[in-house]
């Protein structure tokens, strides 16, 4: 028996999913849930008094059961259709490293999201769980707190931007991907964070000068064996981040990281490289 949280973020990260509902929670309930959530992807089975002479097996969509009323006694059987995988640009076909183009941007800063394959390594390093709470700091448009969020289905993310363009495309990026669990905050950090609950994880934007002062700060509120990471793009802000972290935790860890996506132009493909970062990642001590 799980809760509908858990069924929304199994369904988000398995291809199959099995479950026993309850009376508060029917098949019909489940799917509208599911359905709410924007997921629309899984063929439902519904298997009913199973063994016995009214035993029945119901099969269809999600719309379709969650019009039907179904017996006390049913396993819910949820199978992800062949087609969900998508095209490469449908938003939401990847619990995380969706592309880019999935992504609404502001057209003048178009180019400043953080790239899919970045972006994928610093979810990693973020060491999410189910129910993690994690602030994105310099949201921008929103791209690593979205699929935070979908990793953290039954957590919170709370998206830091002080940009109201960027804000408002926060807003619409999670409606675009069916997210419902993220939290756009409009405010200048770290007054905007003021009033929000201690991360579990923080995800720092570094492409400002204020990078040094807003992971200082940050750290002073993510709780303890909490992840902190941020992706600098100048080997100034590199410099400050790793010596304040370094003299904090034991574990800070950093990479460079180049990405060339290959480009196909006629019969060949060449390689257009992405701006190089520089990604930092570490733990906060336990308290003594």
């Amino acid at each position: 028996v799980l809760s509908i949280a858990r069924v929304t973020y199994m369904s988000r990260t398995r291809e199959t999913a099995g479950l026993l509902t309850l009376e508060q929670w029917p098949p019909a309930a489940v799917a509208r849930s599911l359905l709410e959530e924007g997921i629309h992807s899984f063929q439902a089975y519904v298997c009913e008094n199973l063994g016995s002479p009214a035993e029945r097996v119901t099969q269809g969509s999600l719309a379709d059961i969650a019009k039907d009323t179904f017996g006390p006694l049913n396993v819910m059987i949820l199978v992800r259709k062949a087609t969900a995988a998508g095209a490469a640009g449908q938003a939401g076909s990847r619990l995380f490293g969706n592309p880019d183009e999935c992504f609404l941007q502001s057209r003048p800063k178009r180019g400043l999201l953080t790239p899919a394959e970045l972006r994928a390594l610093a979810l990693a390093e973020l060491a999410l769980a189910s129910d993690s709470v994690v602030w994105d700091v310099g949201a921008g448009s929103g791209s690593v707190g979205l699929e935070a969020a979908r990793i953290a289905a039954a957590g919170v993310v709370h998206a830091i931007e002080m940009d109201p363009d960027d804000h408002r495309l926060i807003e619409a990026n999670a409606a675009r991907f069916g997210v419902s669990n993220l939290r756009a905050v409009l405010g200048k950090a770290p007054e905007a964070w003021n009033d929000l609950p201690d991360p579990d994880a923080i995800y720092v934007g570094g492409s400002g000068r204020d990078v040094q002062m807003l992971v200082e700060e940050a750290w002073k509120r993510l709780k303890a064996g909490g992840r902190l990471v941020t992706a600098c793009n100048s080997i100034e802000n590199l410099a400050a981040v790793h010596a304040l972290l370094r003299a904090r935790s034991t574990d800070a860890a950093y990479w460079m990281v180049n990405i060339a996506r290959g480009v196909e132009q006629l019969d060949r493909i060449r390689v257009e490289a992405i701006n190089p970062s520089f990604l930092i990642a570490a733990t906060k001590p336990a308290r003594p």
